[in-house]
Formats: C-alpha cells, sequence, structure tokens
C-alpha cells in the first residue's frame, strides 16, 4: 500500500511539473509556434514503463489538465491523451533499460498522431484545408521538440522507474516486520 502511494505521489508531482512547464514554455514563446509537449511525453513514457492501465489514466489525468485549463469543449484532449497512453502501454513487452530507440519512436510516432487527430478535430472539421502548412509550421518542429526533449528526460524517467520499482521489492522482500 505504501509503494503505490509513493508511486501515484510521484507520478502525479510529474503530471504537474509537466503540465506547468509546458504551460509556462507556451505563453513565454507565443511567437513561436512549435513547443515541446511534454505532457505526451510523459504519458508515452508511463505507458511504455508501466503498460497500458497506467499509461491510460495517466493519459486522461494530463488530457484533461489541458482541457481544462486551455480547451475549447472538455474531453477532446483527454480522449486523444488517453488513447496515446494506451497505445504506448502496447510496448510495454519491448521495454528494454538500455535502449533509448524504441521510446524515441514511441513519442515521435505518437506526436505525429496526437497532432494529425488534432488537425482533424479542430481544423479539418472547420473546412481549413492547408494540410502541408499545418505540417510544415506545427507537426514537424513539434515532433523534433518533444523527441529531443525525450532523448534528454528519457534516462531520468528510467532511473526513477528503477527506483519505484526496487522500493516495491524491499517492501515485499521483507520479512522483518
Amino acid at each position: 500500500m505504501k509503494h503505490r502511494v509513493i508511486k501515484i505521489s510521484i507520478t502525479a508531482l510529474i503530471i504537474i511539473i509537466s503540465f506547468v512547464l509546458q504551460s509556462e514554455i507556451s505563453l513565454a514563446n507565443s511567437d513561436v509556434v512549435a513547443t515541446p509537449n511534454f505532457l505526451l511525453f510523459v504519458t508515452c513514457i508511463f505507458g511504455f514503463m508501466r503498460g497500458c492501465n497506467y499509461g491510460s489514466v495517466t493519459g486522461l489525468i494530463c488530457g484533461l489538465l489541458v482541457d481544462i485549463f486551455f480547451g475549447d469543449v472538455i474531453g477532446l484532449y483527454g480522449l486523444i491523451y488517453m488513447y496515446m497512453g494506451f497505445f504506448s502501454g502496447l510496448f510495454k513487452k519491448m521495454f528494454y533499460s538500455n535502449h533509448v530507440f524504441m521510446p524515441m519512436v514511441l513519442v515521435f510516432t505518437s506526436d505525429f498522431i496526437y497532432n494529425v487527430l488534432l488537425y482533424i478535430f479542430r481544423f479539418l472539421l472547420r473546412n481549413k484545408l492547408d494540410f502541408s502548412f499545418y505540417f510544415e509550421k506545427i507537426i514537424f518542429p513539434e515532433m523534433i521538440i518533444t523527441t529531443f526533449v525525450a532523448f534528454i528526460l528519457y534516462k531520468l524517467f528510467y532511473l526513477l522507474n528503477e527506483k519505484i520499482l526496487t522500493l516495491k521489492q524491499e517492501n515485499t522482500l521483507s520479512f522483518d516486520k
């Protein structure tokens, strides 16, 4: 039980820090269109490291935060992030500690799918059909920046995940309590 509370509180802290970072960078650089999507990175990495259920719940919370503070309707971002976390969790069996390639490909692909879904739901349905402009100015730069941030921060998330797993193993193997 103690392990679960620690895991949830660390995840909540990471989500809050990521949300604040993403909000501040987006608002501070209002003239720059592409900023890293920290919440998508957190959702993908937690899904990748801990599975579909954890990724889905993390994605739903991250998406609802974006919906509440920046969205037009509540639920669109929550649904998209939730599915990104779920599909990232499908790759949990391919999780290897010393390989950085798979998480980077996962973040890159998830960011592309996320932005295409946003284009469909926010622009295409309003008859704004210039996908090449949207891809060139928003999608591709954001994919590169988010993947770069993921490359830098992945090892930190991996070490944190390993520390949580060793805490769990210490709690389950302890016989003197």
